[in-house]
């Protein structure tokens, strides 16, 4: 008899015993946006779909979001994801405009495993070209308990400047509560490659997301927090979030 809570717990544990002997100072990256999708998935339906959302760290900004899913067949799927806002560096330092599109597609290997490619496009900034691979597997251990695990590579810009290549690693439990609810307690982390050991450790971002989802008809709603939590400063890196999707 599996026991899959005590393996979610040991895990995450064994994960942050790792790295704490580092000296980190930074949260969630960037590139965690870098996709069509509103996170780490593997269905690919023949549907429509679209979403509505937005974040902010309470730092003076706010990312509002949209985006659309279309499945083309039932392995194949295309998608957009449009980010725009203002972030606030505080009050001597005035502000920063940012704005990115995203393309990208999926292909669904078998019922539990994906390949994604996505190509993010920075619409107010001089960029070079830039792109990134995720695979995701789903495994369910039970009817009401599942696990994802997504395993991405930044390339170009998306990996960030002077870095060959960016990984990246998510682990995503999910506890489905009835019909309505699900929860989800997840984990990533991500770093960039250089020609400098410095500059794993100045990438390296180790976040906890709390995740409740409620689903009313045709509409889901997902609010979540992405906690840094190898900060020296948690709350200025700590991003809340609240989306909406449906399906046409």
């Amino acid at each position: 008899m599996k026991k899959p809570q005590l393996s979610i717990i040991n895990y995450q544990l064994s994960i942050i015993a790792l790295i704490l002997a580092f000296n980190f100072s930074h949260a969630l990256d960037d590139m965690y946006d870098y996709r069509y999708t509103l996170g780490p998935e593997i269905v690919v339906p023949d549907a429509f779909f679209v979403g509505f959302g937005g974040w902010t760290r309470r730092t003076n900004d706010l990312y509002i979001m949209s985006n659309v899913q279309i499945g083309l067949t039932d392995r194949f799927e295309i998608g957009a994801k449009l980010i725009g806002g203002i972030r606030g560096y505080g009050y001597n330092r005035g502000w920063h405009r940012s704005s990115l599109f995203d393309l990208g597609t999926k292909f669904a290997i078998s019922r539990n495993l994906s390949l994604q490619a996505d190509v993010p496009f920075a619409l107010n900034e001089d960029r070079n070209w830039g792109g990134v691979l995720s695979l995701s597997q789903w495994d369910g251990y039970t009817k009401n308990v599942s696990f994802i695990y997504e395993g991405r590579l930044g390339f170009g810009s998306a990996a960030g400047e002077d870095r060959y290549v960016k990984p990246s690693l998510a682990f995503f439990p999910f506890f489905q509560i009835g019909n309505a609810f699900r929860l989800s307690v997840g984990t990533l982390c991500s770093f960039g490659i250089g020609n400098k050991f410095d500059y794993f450790k100045e990438d390296f971002m180790l976040d906890i997301m709390p995740r409740v989802e409620f689903g009313i008809f045709h509409l889901r709603f997902m609010g979540e927090v992405s906690i840094g939590i190898i900060t020296w400063d948690a709350k200025k890196h700590n991003r809340y979030a609240l989306f909406i999707t449906t399906d046409v």
